[in-house]
């Protein structure tokens, strides 16, 4: 355990720092720049099941997913408790993946929640990236990704597009089974104008 300890605040630290301030830098002037966001996540390779949670800096906002990959298989299942002060919310995904070309790909998603003291509602969130397997950004694998989101109200029947979210960030494989991500994600609103802004670091463990 010693040793665990050691390694963590000796390479796992220092590197996430060595990654994460270059691009604290780039972003830190936005003054609409609204919260950090980081995501854990722990795969267990042979089951395909995997455990995360979401934390917030500056917003009183957690969540606590559940994941299921299935071998030979494009689908994904995914269940997510959300905390939002003291409300709840319950996220039940399904996705399913397209087509994969030359880092270009995209993904189905499909959505149901179910929310404290708000409607009840169903999204559907087209997925579409661009990750270049070839190229190296600052010693990681950058990658650009597009999810439009189209929402219908359950008890209204009200449906449309809802927003749009975008992510730019770079992967860095630490070791085989660690990899860091630092990214931005930017959200616009149905007119197509910024809404928020945000850093993110996800940090995936496998085992």
């Amino acid at each position: 355990m010693k040793q665990l300890e050691q390694f963590f605040h000796k390479h796992i630290i220092k590197f996430t720092l060595i990654v994460t301030l270059p691009l604290w830098a780039a972003f830190a002037f936005a003054e609409d720049f609204d919260y950090v966001e980081t995501n854990t996540w722990i795969k267990h390779s042979e089951s395909g099941y995997s455990f995360g949670t979401r934390q917030h800096i500056d917003k009183d906002v957690q969540q606590y997913m559940v994941r299921k990959d299935f071998k030979d298989s494009p689908y994904r299942l995914e269940y997510r408790n959300v905390h939002k002060g003291e409300l709840q919310e319950h996220f039940f995904r399904v996705q399913k993946k397209g087509f994969r070309l030359h880092g270009v790909w995209f993904n189905h998603t499909f959505e149901h929640r179910i929310r404290e003291e708000k409607d009840n509602i169903f999204r559907y969130r087209p997925g579409f990236g661009y990750a270049p397997a070839y190229l190296t950004v600052l010693g990681g694998k950058p990658f650009v990704t597009l999810e439009p989101h189209w929402q219908y109200t359950y008890s209204s029947g009200d449906a449309g597009y809802s927003h749009l979210q975008t992510y730019v960030g770079l992967e860095y494989k630490v070791y085989e089974k660690f990899t860091v991500v630092p990214y931005i994600e930017i959200d616009y609103d149905t007119s197509f104008t910024k809404d928020n802004a945000f850093f993110i670091v996800d940090f995936k463990f496998k085992l």
